[in-house]
């Protein structure tokens, strides 16, 4: 009897493959070989290299979705300190893997997100899931009083999650985490009320 391939496991080589290597630089057959799948066993979860990379994001993106709400569930610190504890935990995430992965939807945006509609769609999809669960810890942070009400809650988390794309992108190429401490800096001085 054969062995049965888990999408999840396949998915999970993938999420690694593509943060380190970016879309471009990994083929079908990397992904075939480090999974320790046979061709035909991949093709019967996905329909191509740009599907597989669909479904990764997706994956990534509802896995962090979830990780975020528990991470702010169980914050109880007031709404503005929960943000930045969390963001100075990303850093330090960061930091620790030496700036070679960074965020794979941003990875994906910038790299393929133009090209191919439908990876460019599920990336915005799992942001925009992100900056709804940023959007309602902000929300909390307004209605304290602690958080500038000159913006919606939406435009702020916009704002600040995409300044930290912004500065992970930057750390890529500095390898260090001088941006994003002056991005913290300033961003939290702005959004103050």
């Amino acid at each position: 009897m054969g062995y049965k391939y888990e999408k999840e496991d396949i998915l999970n080589v993938g999420l690694d493959v593509f943060r380190r290597n970016g879309y471009h630089n990994v083929g079908i057959n990397q992904i075939l070989k480090e999974s320790g799948i046979p061709k035909g066993s991949f093709y019967n979860f996905f329909e191509s290299k740009e599907d597989f990379a669909q479904q990764v994001i997706r994956q990534y993106g509802e896995t962090n979705t979830c990780w975020m709400k528990e991470f702010f569930e169980d914050c109880s610190l007031s709404p503005i300190e929960c943000l930045k504890s969390f963001y100075t935990y990303m850093m330090n995430l960061n930091e620790e893997d030496e700036y070679c992965g960074g965020c794979l939807v941003n990875n994906m945006s910038v790299e393929v997100g133009r090209k191919s509609d439908p990876i460019g769609a599920e990336a915005n999809q799992q942001f925009i899931g992100w900056l709804n669960v940023l959007a309602s810890v902000i929300s909390k942070g307004q209605d304290d009083n602690e958080i500038t009400k000159e913006f919606s809650a939406l435009e702020l988390a916009e704002y600040i999650h995409a300044g930290f794309y912004g500065v992970l992108s930057r750390a890529k190429v500095t390898r260090n985490r001088v941006y994003m401490d002056v991005w913290f800096q300033m961003t939290f001085k702005f959004i103050q009320a």
